[in-house]
């Protein structure tokens, strides 16, 4: 089930064969992924139960709290802003310079503090949305040095990022969970 604001982007199967960005949309990422994307999967994987994809009550933050620092948790709206960051871990702050917790995807994305479009980005929201389905990112993005405002001293480096689905009723997904291994530059 899609949400309701898909008509107001491209066709995502026809987007997704026009980009250029590097992302892996099958399971194979888990071949060329971090120990670390690969556990956030698995730990995901387990919280299923059989089902498409687990609710955001699946999710103990108590399980993962070695991740922690390295996950988003986004909502999926029906109408504009359309996805909405509700919990950002440390090191994704570190990544931006600032904390965008509350904040639209679309102006306050990975790569906003180098004029990266935001195209790619809600494409791939748009993949793990509309397909329910894991998508693996591996744009290298090197975040700012941000002095002594940054969680991390001097710039941090994304070495990949794994949007997860989850749903509260099994079909429509409200919530896209991510976790973006970030390395010191």
């Amino acid at each position: 089930m899609a949400p309701m604001w898909t008509g107001d982007f491209p066709p995502l199967d026809g987007a997704l064969e026009n980009s250029g960005h590097p992302r892996i949309v099958t399971l194979e990422f888990l071949d060329v992924c971090s120990p670390r994307i690969r556990r956030f999967y698995s730990y995901w994987e387990s919280r299923r139960n059989g089902r498409l994809m687990p609710t955001r009550g699946d999710i103990n933050p108590a399980d993962i709290a070695d991740l922690l620092p390295y996950i988003v948790l986004t909502e999926v709206l029906n109408e504009a802003p359309y996805l909405i960051y509700r919990l950002v871990g440390t090191k994704q702050v570190a990544m931006r310079g600032r904390d965008p917790t509350g904040m639209p995807v679309i102006s306050n994305h990975l790569g906003h503090h180098i004029a990266f479009a935001p195209d790619e980005i809600i494409l791939n929201y748009r993949f793990a949305i509309e397909k329910r389905q894991p998508i693996y990112d591996y744009y290298p993005l090197t975040g700012p040095d941000t002095g002594d405002t940054s969680f991390e001293a001097g710039p941090v480096k994304e070495i990949g990022t794994l949007l997860l689905p989850l749903s509260a009723d099994g079909e429509r997904v409200n919530m896209v969970i991510c976790c973006t291994d970030i390395r010191n530059a």
